[in-house]
């Protein structure tokens, strides 16, 4: 009776595959493409229309993949924290996540990462091109604080600008590595001074320079990279940055240890906690946030509990260390590259912490190996 019904299940599968696999590419695209639009000049009056439109494809995907029964409750667990996330605070993006992470399944890790990259990175020099010829966006602001002209190349903030700069940066070596040499290396790390140089972001270049590091160490060191205690070194960075974070939001503005050095934070904390009714702060935190909790600010850690609660957070951010974790498994070093450099951006930067599911690329490699990961063997339970 089972040999028949897992028999027709994966009829019924076969037939359906294709159709789920279009949808899931479809949906990435949109997403993609509604990043490119969010760094803009162009305000997208149909951004929510298409945020659910992307959240129906990732659900006819998820509804045309194959599970275990374990893998069903692991789904159903994450999208009752999800549900209660959206319920206390409005914020549906929680929902998309574990929906986009879970329609994953049977998808190529490296095949969707191409396709973002090369997306993403048409789309940006686009802008760039568009900006530079006049024709739409602005190529440059006055930033008010004191460092004068500042070039955003026609992506709305120099910050932004280069933050997709890292991030391509680092997408770039994760999928390539295996064909650069130093000399190459050598090249991005001139190429972002070179942008350093009229976008003056600072954060921007300290994280490049990290990410071109780590990732020319473990390429020449095959020993490191074969260590347990490189990734465990990686894992506590990411949860050192996350309890800084929780503990800077503990204080008053203008108090606690961390404000003298808010200068090297470039204001992060002064900004965060100076907010009407003391935005990130600890206090207004709830274990599923709530509707007023609302406010941008930087300090990404921060932002992930402020806005989502302190449960999602937490499950998040296990899911996280996990991830790292099974890098090692699959002995996939570069990966940890990218999952810590991310990491660590977003202490200082909420830039990953958004409605955007397309520009963090932590969530492909969650999304991707999370049946593995707290599942376990499907071929007992699947079904």
């Amino acid at each position: 009776m089972r040999e028949n019904m897992l028999y027709y299940h994966k009829k019924w599968y076969d037939k359906l595959y294709p159709a789920g696999q279009a949808c899931f590419y479809l949906g990435l695209v949109l997403e993609i493409a509604i990043v490119i639009l969010d760094k803009s000049a162009y305000i997208n009056p149909l951004e929510g229309q298409l945020f659910r439109l992307t959240f129906v494809l990732f659900g006819i995907k998820l509804v045309c993949s194959r599970y275990s029964v374990r893998e069903w409750l692991w789904i159903l667990g994450f999208g009752v924290i999800a549900g209660l996330c959206y319920l206390s605070s409005g914020r549906d993006e929680a929902v998309r996540l574990v929906v986009f992470c879970a329609a994953f399944q049977d998808v190529d890790l490296k095949k969707a990462l191409k396709l973002s990259f090369w997306v993403t990175l048409a789309g940006c020099l686009a802008l760039v091109g568009l900006a530079a010829l006049g024709l739409f966006g602005n190529m440059y602001i006055v930033d008010e604080a004191d460092r004068g002209i500042r070039y955003c190349f026609g992506l709305g903030h120099p910050n932004a600008f280069y933050c997709m700069f890292w991030a391509l940066t680092a997408l770039g070596i994760y999928l390539y590595h295996e064909r650069m040499r130093l000399p190459h290396y050598g090249a991005l790390a001139v190429l972002g001074i070179l942008l350093y140089l009229p976008t003056n972001s600072r954060t921007g270049i300290l994280i490049l320079f990290f990410t071109l590091g780590f990732a020319a160490v473990l390429t020449f060191g095959k020993g490191l990279r074969e260590s347990r205690w490189i990734y465990l070194l990686a894992i506590g960075g990411l949860l050192l940055c996350a309890g800084l974070s929780v503990w800077i939001a503990c204080y008053e503005p203008y108090q606690g240890p961390f404000y003298p050095f808010d200068r090297y934070f470039t204001g992060r904390i002064t900004s965060m906690n100076t907010l009407e009714d003391g935005g990130g702060i600890i206090t207004n935190w709830r274990l599923f946030s709530r509707p007023e909790n609302v406010k941008y600010f930087d300090m990404g850690y921060v932002r992930l509990f402020y806005w989502y609660g302190i449960l999602p957070a937490a499950a998040f951010l296990a899911m996280y260390v996990r991830t790292m974790w099974e890098c090692r498994r699959r002995k996939d070093y570069m990966g940890l590259v990218l999952l810590t450099s991310f990491a660590l951006y977003t202490m200082l930067e909420a830039h990953f912490v958004s409605v955007y599911l397309g520009r963090n690329y932590a969530l492909f490699f969650m999304g991707s190996w999370w049946t593995e990961m707290v599942a376990g063997d499907r071929k007992k339970t699947e079904i």
